[in-house]
């Protein structure tokens, strides 16, 4: 049965090995709560993914306690940022190269089910109040992807 870890390393591999590029370049993936270092002077595309939990239920019942199937309902927001004035059409394009990876996507750890692209903004609207932020430089689009993994206990 699959941990929290395993399904988030699952999503993360399946991004990275992806290939996600723009133009034949390789996009700069960044991940929840690990420092990917400062941003470039000139702004360039990139993706920062999350992995959030949503909850668990309970799918199945089996040798009493300690052995029923819990389902964990997760889903993966990858934003992604362009240089503002390139157009929705290129933040768009990167995001769905993330969706076409995951989506109807299983492995032994993860089964994927909708992978939606979502036309974004202005990245200003993501700073909180009376932070400064180099985000304010991009355009998003995000790929949103429901999945679920299944536990034992």
């Amino acid at each position: 049965m699959t941990t929290t870890t395993q399904a988030r390393q699952a999503v993360r591999a399946r991004i990275e090995g992806g290939n996600v590029a723009f133009q034949g370049s390789p996009v700069p993936l960044r991940w929840q709560n690990e420092d990917g270092g400062p941003l470039p002077e000139t702004p360039a595309p990139f993706v920062y993914t999350a992995f959030l939990v949503e909850g668990g239920m309970i799918a199945g019942y089996g040798g009493g306690r300690g052995a029923n199937l819990h389902r964990n309902s997760a889903i993966v927001e990858s934003y992604v940022f362009v240089p503002k004035s390139w157009g929705l059409d290129d933040a768009e394009a990167i995001a769905e190269q993330i969706a076409a990876l995951l989506r109807s996507h299983r492995d032994e750890h993860i089964s994927c089910f909708e992978a939606t692209v979502i036309p974004g903004g202005d990245g200003a609207m993501l700073t909180p109040p009376g932070l400064t932020s180099e985000v304010g430089q991009y355009f998003w689009a995000a790929c949103e992807v429901s999945l679920h993994f299944d536990q034992t206990g």
